[in-house]
């Protein structure tokens, strides 16, 4: 028995696994009774445990790919930062990256852009365009103001005024909008924005038609181009006929110069019509006023466009039916697609007026843009002659004045695809 408390006494003092006494469980007292941290402290465990982070053989993998490096992980759990401040902290960082990447890349250049766009848009030429002196032209009529009793007001509820943009000799689909829109003459007053004739199958029939209800026009680049070979026509007496007219007949090319430059197909356009036809559409103007309508301000009909700034008398007739965009440094027109589209220079500078001064243009001409509806400007050419639509701006009264717009439209058959 003395032995035996003898190897007890001795196993209590080291109580780490012998031969004699392998586990405590025969004894009858729990193994966790003799767990302790005087491992910490043994220098045999010690030896075993301890390996230096210089040591040679301590290394990482190169195949090993670590999110966060293990010296960062023994840092932040050093300080003890939370697992949710951890996380926080990469979402914030990737946010801040996206955020940089965004604005070198994508924002700060658009914005660059839009200042600087901003400023021509602000900046006043020096020399400003329709200061200039214009000759005055005898055969054309530049503005002409529409008969105020046509205009729609509260005193005259279903009164309205029918715009319909380039129709370019489809009178069957100018009399289907007209049905379309439930055209009344008696009370209804139709404008059309010039091209009506030319490229469709019946031009002179759409002039009969637009004459019979009394409308009224402008006179776009197509109707003009007409006129002025036929002034040459007339001028000269006699109708030359071109190469592609007469083969067999030989032409001076001194004469053939005079003769519009060889305008060959719109002076065989001009010997469609009648002379009354011609009369009507000699005295459509280039400008239309058509006056104050509640909700709109001061309405003009043009074929292309306006200049903004320049008096309506004053402007250059050939831009306003050939114009599409303003050079924004010198602010001159031009009918081609290299500076801003005028509308936009429009818009612009009306809302920088007084609302009693604005002006609202509703034009043609550009069937490329289509149908271009903004605050002062309505752009109403959709492509009809090419297989687009042809479409009407219907302007009425509403019950307290203020005018009520409507923009309705139909289906056109594709002439030039006939043609070939």
């Amino acid at each position: 028995m003395a032995s035996q408390d003898k190897k007890l006494e001795n196993y209590e003092q080291n109580p780490y696994p012998t031969k004699e006494f392998p586990s405590r469980t025969s004894q009858g007292r729990p193994l966790i009774d003799f767990v302790t941290n005087d491992w910490k402290t043994d220098p045999r465990y010690q030896e075993e445990l301890y390996t230096s982070d210089e040591s040679e053989s301590f290394y990482y993998r190169e195949e090993d790919d670590y999110w966060v490096h293990p010296r960062w992980k023994k840092m932040i759990s050093y300080k003890r930062v939370p697992r949710r401040i951890q996380r926080y902290l990469l979402i914030y960082v990737a946010l801040v990256t996206v955020t940089w990447v965004s604005w070198t890349w994508f924002i700060q250049p658009d914005w660059e852009k839009s200042r600087e766009l901003e400023r021509q848009l602000n900046t006043k030429p020096l020399s400003v365009f329709g200061s200039n002196m214009r000759p005055e032209f005898s055969d054309m009529t530049q503005v002409k103001t529409l008969d105020s009793a046509l205009l729609p007001s509260e005193h005259r509820l279903g009164q309205r005024l029918v715009v319909v943009g380039d129709v370019h000799g489809c009178k069957e689909e100018l009399q289907k909008l007209l049905e379309k829109v439930s055209f009344r003459s008696s009370t209804d007053h139709l404008i059309l924005t010039g091209d009506m004739i030319n490229k469709g199958p019946d031009s002179p029939g759409v002039v009969d038609l637009v004459r019979e209800l009394s409308a009224s026009c402008v006179r776009g680049n197509h109707e003009d181009r007409m006129l002025l070979a036929l002034n040459d026509m007339r001028a000269h007496h006699a109708p030359l006929q071109g190469p592609g007219e007469d083969p067999g007949r030989t032409v001076d090319t001194l004469d053939e110069e005079s003769f519009s430059h060889g305008d060959y197909k719109a002076r065989a356009l001009a010997r469609q019509f009648s002379d009354k036809q011609i009369r009507w559409l000699q005295q459509c103007p280039v400008i239309l006023r058509v006056g104050k309508i509640e909700g709109l301000g001061e309405v003009v009909v043009v074929h292309a466009g306006l200049v903004p700034g320049v008096p309506l008398e004053r402007q250059d007739p050939f831009q306003a039916m050939n114009m599409r965009s303003i050079d924004l440094e010198t602010r001159l027109p031009s009918d081609g697609r290299e500076g801003m589209p005028w509308e936009k220079l429009w818009n612009h500078e009306q809302a920088k007026l007084r609302v009693n001064e604005r002006t609202t243009v509703i034009y043609g001409h550009d069937s490329k843009r289509g149908k271009n509806i903004l605050k002062y400007s309505r752009g109403l050419d959709s492509g009809c002659v090419n297989g687009g639509k042809l479409t009407a701006m219907v302007i009425e009264a509403g019950k307290k004045g203020k005018a009520k717009t409507k923009f309705v439209s139909v289906k056109c058959k594709n002439q030039k695809s006939k043609k070939q």
